[in-house]
């Protein structure tokens, strides 16, 4: 959900009987130039918890198994699409209908051209499917690619070829509402070319974990474009996507520790109806060339932490958006300690950089362009790297949001209600919904 900017009304909360506030573990703002020791021991305590996943060395976010192209296509179970039908040459598929099932570990290549056709792996629980796309055009009623059952799915995009996938608008399958599904973990590697056309809803959706080591794709989706629960790492990728709702996603509001995505050596062009780049768990941008052309909010996470790279960012509301409603206080910050990061946001009460938590800046190029430059509700450390804010160089982090931090809760169980206090008395943070209440975590002025 999104951060909302409110002006706040605060006698407004004790005359609305259909809400219940709480005050939450209250924190207060700092404005601070360098490093204080208030500030020291907190840098230190997120560098430690943090160390492992900001290393660049990307054996800690994919297998070698993740890049690994390779197969023995003599030996490998061939299958060519032909209309509304395809033949199958080897063992571990069979066609049924106009459905393909593969049933077993092994490396499945598909080629050829098909309208109606659909590949369900359907395995073992501890098989590896490997599956290579040689130049295929798919286009489906419901998902393309349905991959309820199997250990890992990996899938190739052979060197050379281009591969175009597509589902309908009639797409009728709740949980594999996207052109490309897995139930489990999912790789995409390979050199080829993959284009998505996802007029129902997501491009790809892992239920899982969804690996990418390569490829250039081009993705236009009326959901998201990809929708993943638990960890979403890509590297070595060049992307153009056009999303109605989110681009790049990954989120998991049960559990905390995971809806994590990792980003390294892509070249990203998003253009997105809401989030741009959204993990609900840890992001980490390590290098790579970003632009998020249009969005809501540009790039959103539990926590966001840049370290190279070079990122544009047009946003409607925050450019770079810190918050989650489940985490604690202590796991939310935006840290940057390399790269260039340059946020545009739009008129009205919005912000580029928006933590509820602190914000940490060691180094790289900050360039801010908005009514505002950081709102945050803990604490600022600034001890490296330039900042400057609509062409003012800046020699601290000054907070933009007055009265300093102290999050607290506002519950609603109406829409209507929530609607009231949230265009007159809220500046708020974060919404979440809960079964039939609306909560609403924000500061007051």
């Amino acid at each position: 959900m999104k951060s909302k900017k409110l002006n706040k009304w605060t006698t407004l909360l004790t005359c609305a009987t259909a809400l219940t506030v709480m005050t939450a573990c209250s924190q207060s703002s700092s404005q601070l130039t360098g490093t204080t020791s208030s500030t020291t021991s907190k840098t230190s305590a997120v560098t430690a918890t943090t160390s492992k996943k900001t290393n660049k060395n990307n054996s800690n976010y994919f297998t070698s198994k993740d890049s690994d192209t390779s197969f023995n296509e003599s030996s490998a179970t061939k299958i060519k699409l032909s209309g509304s039908s395809a033949d199958v040459s080897g063992d571990g598929a069979a066609l049924s209908g106009s459905t393909v099932t593969i049933s077993k570990a092994g490396t499945y290549v598909i080629s050829g051209k098909s309208d109606g056709v659909q590949f369900k792996v359907d395995a073992g629980d501890s098989d590896d499917v490997h599956i290579v796309l040689d130049g295929v055009t798919m286009t489906n009623t419901n998902a393309a690619i349905n991959a309820t059952k199997a250990g890992h799915v990996y899938l190739t995009l052979k060197d050379g070829t281009t591969n175009t996938l597509s589902d309908s608008s009639s797409n009728s399958d709740e949980d594999a509402d996207a052109v490309i599904f897995s139930k489990g973990d999912l790789t995409i590697n390979g050199s080829g070319t993959l284009n998505i056309d996802a007029k129902k809803n997501n491009g790809i959706k892992a239920n899982d974990s969804l690996h990418m080591t390569g490829g250039t794709y081009k993705i236009s989706s009326v959901g998201d474009a990809f929708n993943v629960n638990d960890e979403l790492n890509i590297t070595g990728t060049t992307m153009t996507i056009e999303a109605e709702e989110d681009g790049v996603k990954v989120d998991n509001d049960d559990d905390t520790s995971v809806g994590t995505m990792y980003l390294s050596d892509n070249t990203m062009t998003i253009k997105a109806g809401d989030d741009g780049i959204h993990a609900s768990g840890d992001l980490i941008i390590d290098s790579g060339t970003y632009k998020v052309e249009k969005s809501t909010e540009g790039i959103e996470g539990k926590s966001v932490t840049i370290n190279g790279g070079n990122i544009d960012v047009y946003a409607t509301d925050d450019g770079v958006n810190v918050a989650n409603a489940n985490a604690s206080q202590s796991e939310i910050f935006f840290k940057m300690t390399g790269g260039t990061l340059n946020v545009e946001v739009g008129e009205g009460d919005t912000d580029p950089i928006d933590s509820n938590g602190d914000i940490f800046v060691s180094g790289g190029t900050i360039n801010l362009t908005g009514q505002s430059g950081f709102d945050f509700d803990g604490s600022a450390t600034y001890t490296g790297g330039d900042i400057t804010i609509n062409g003012e160089k800046q020699t601290k982090i000054e907070n933009s949001m007055p009265g300093g931090g102290g999050l607290k809760v506002a519950v609603s169980p109406r829409w209507w209600t929530t609607r009231w206090l949230w265009r007159r008395s809220l500046k708020s943070h974060r919404m979440k919904q809960k079964g039939s209440a609306y909560v609403y975590y924000y500061s007051s002025l």
